[in-house]
């Protein structure tokens, strides 16, 4: 269904079925319908996309666990964490992460708030789908990521204007581009892997 992989498939279509049936209205009625077609296999593109070695990745904003849960279930050698504001949201991927075994963190609150505990710092990866615009995005973000950390932020097609807008925002939190899209690519395909917009935390040598 997904990969070829029926123990993964098994899991995926479990978490779909549950997305989609949820009352709580995880993911919207357009992406319920196009989570088998889209949103699934892009997560899972994602997925391989994260460098080999990585240890530690969070789902900055992970609201129904895309593209944080996937992970989890492609990439199990990564400790995944999920982080959303939102309680019913993080409660269902708990309950589900426990009925499937599979091995993530799920943390409840607003990134600010979390970014001064435990987590700050932790992170070698920190993605982000449709949470907020890069000049807002990267604030939320860098406090989390660790020496060497990147940001893997999931774009549209107008991530060039976001990137151009958010010069301030990289300034002031020494975030670099390191990758992206080619410039005027046409929309992905389905399944193949999303606009990706990476950035990583620039040494600020001492002076």
């Amino acid at each position: 269904m997904f990969g070829g992989d029926p123990d993964l498939d098994t899991i995926l279509g479990f978490y779909a079925e549950h997305l989609a049936s949820s009352p709580h209205n995880l993911v919207s009625r357009r992406a319920r319908g196009e989570l088998h077609q889209r949103h699934i296999p892009e997560s899972l593109a994602l997925a391989d996309l994260v460098p080999a070695g990585v240890r530690r990745l969070l789902d900055l904003g992970t609201g129904g666990g895309l593209p944080g849960f996937v992970i989890a279930v492609r990439r199990p050698e990564i400790e995944v964490h999920l982080l959303d504001a939102s309680t019913k949201k993080t409660t269902f991927l708990r309950d589900l992460a426990r009925e499937l075994g599979v091995p993530v963190h799920v943390h409840t609150g607003r990134a600010e708030e979390l970014a001064v505990g435990e987590l700050r710092r932790g992170f070698d990866v920190v993605t982000a789908r449709a949470v907020a615009a890069l000049a807002e995005l990267i604030p939320m973000a860098e406090p989390f990521l660790g020496e060497a950390g990147v940001l893997m932020a999931v774009k549209g097609a107008r991530w060039e204007a976001e990137v151009q807008h958010a010069a301030a925002a990289r300034e002031r939190w020494a975030m670099e581009v390191i990758d992206h899209p080619e410039p005027g690519a046409p929309d992905p395909e389905p399944g193949s892997p999303p606009r990706v917009v990476t950035l990583h935390r620039r040494r600020i040598e001492a002076s």
